[in-house]
C-alpha cells in the first residue's frame, strides 16, 4: 500500500474512531479506561498480525523514539479526547489541531530533505480551506474560542505532530510502519492504564457496551496502522496528515446522514476544496 492509499484508509479508521469515542464518553467512561482498552487491545491484534522475531533488533535500535512517540499518542489522545468533551463539534477542533501541518511541513523540508513541491503544498492549502469551510471554524464567533477546549485541541495537535517525527525517525532505520505502531500503542496504552490506576479509575465496561469497546479497537486498529504506513512512506509527513485530515469531511457526511445536520453552500465548497486538495496531493 502506497502513502497515499493509506492516508486515505487512514481517514475512513480515525473518523469511525472519533464517533466511538464520542458514545462512550456519552456513556461516561473515564477517557483513561477506554483508552486503556482500546490502545492495548489494538497492540495485541497488530502484534498477532505483524510483530515477529526478526523485527526485535530493529525496535531495540529505535527504543527511544518509540518510546518517545508513544508518550506523544498518549498525550496527544488525551487532549483530543478532552477537546471533544468540551466542544461537541470535532470538525473545530479537527480544524484547530490541523496546525501541526505546519510544524510536519518544515521540519520534512528542513531535515528530512524533502522536496518543495508547489502543487502538493497547493493541494494541502486547499485541504486546510475546505476543513475551515465544512467546520464552520472560518466563522466562529468569540464565545465559541473558548480557552479550555482551544488549549486542548493545540496541544493535542503538537503533540500529534511529535507523534508522527518520532516515529519517522524509526521508519527511516529500516522499521516497518505496521511494526512501529505496535510500540507506540503498547507504550501509550501503558501509559493509559497507569494514569486510570493513579485516578483510582474503574477498568470495567458494561456488558451492554461491549460492542463499542470491541468497534474502538477495530477502529484503532484500522486506522493507526494505515496512518502509521503513510507517515513511513510519505515525501513529506504534512501530505499524509493533510490527506488524514480529510476526515472531517467523512465525519460531516455521517452527521448529515445520522445526526440530521444542516447543509449549506460553504460547506459544499468546502467538500468541493477538499477533494480538489486531494487530488493534488495524490
Amino acid at each position: 500500500m502506497d502513502w497515499f492509499a493509506a492516508a486515505l484508509l487512514s481517514a475512513v479508521g480515525l473518523s469511525a474512531q472519533a464517533l466511538v469515542y464520542q458514545r462512550l464518553q456519552k456513556h461516561h467512561y473515564p477517557i483513561n479506561t477506554y483508552m486503556t482498552w482500546a490502545w492495548l487491545g489494538a497492540t495485541a491484534v497488530l502484534a498477532a498480525l505483524y510483530l515477529r522475531p526478526e523485527h526485535i533488533d530493529a525496535i531495540a535500535r529505535n527504543i527511544l523514539p518509540l518510546l518517545l512517540s508513544g508518550l506523544s499518542s498518549m498525550a496527544g489522545n488525551y487532549a483530543y479526547n478532552r477537546a471533544i468533551r468540551l466542544q461537541g463539534n470535532i470538525g473545530y477542533v479537527e480544524a484547530i489541531m490541523a496546525w501541526r501541518l505546519i510544524i510536519t511541513y518544515i521540519y520534512s523540508l528542513l531535515l528530512l530533505g524533502a522536496v518543495f513541491e508547489p502543487l502538493r503544498l497547493a493541494g494541502m492549502i486547499l485541504i486546510i480551506a475546505g476543513v475551515l469551510a465544512v467546520s464552520g471554524a472560518w466563522r466562529m464567533k468569540t464565545k465559541d474560542l473558548k480557552i479550555a477546549w482551544l488549549s486542548w485541541a493545540l496541544l493535542g495537535g503538537f503533540f500529534f505532530a511529535l507523534l508522527s517525527i518520532f516515529a519517522r525517525f524509526a521508519n527511516d532505520d529500516g522499521l516497518s510502519g505496521e511494526v512501529s505502531i505496535i510500540i507506540v500503542l503498547l507504550v501509550a496504552g501503558i501509559g493509559f492504564l497507569g494514569a486510570a490506576i493513579a485516578e483510582k479509575s474503574s477498568l470495567k465496561i458494561k456488558f451492554s457496551h461491549i460492542h463499542l469497546i470491541i468497534a474502538v479497537i477495530i477502529c484503532a486498529v484500522v486506522g493507526n496502522a494505515a496512518q502509521f504506513v503513510s507517515y513511513a512512506k510519505s515525501p513529506n509527513l504534512a501530505y499524509a496528515i493533510a490527506v488524514d485530515n480529510s476526515r472531517i469531511i467523512i465525519l460531516f457526511l455521517v452527521g448529515i446522514m445520522m445526526f440530521s445536520q444542516s447543509w449549506s453552500r460553504a460547506k459544499a465548497i468546502g467538500i468541493a476544496l477538499t477533494f480538489a486538495g486531494i487530488l493534488l496531493l495524490a
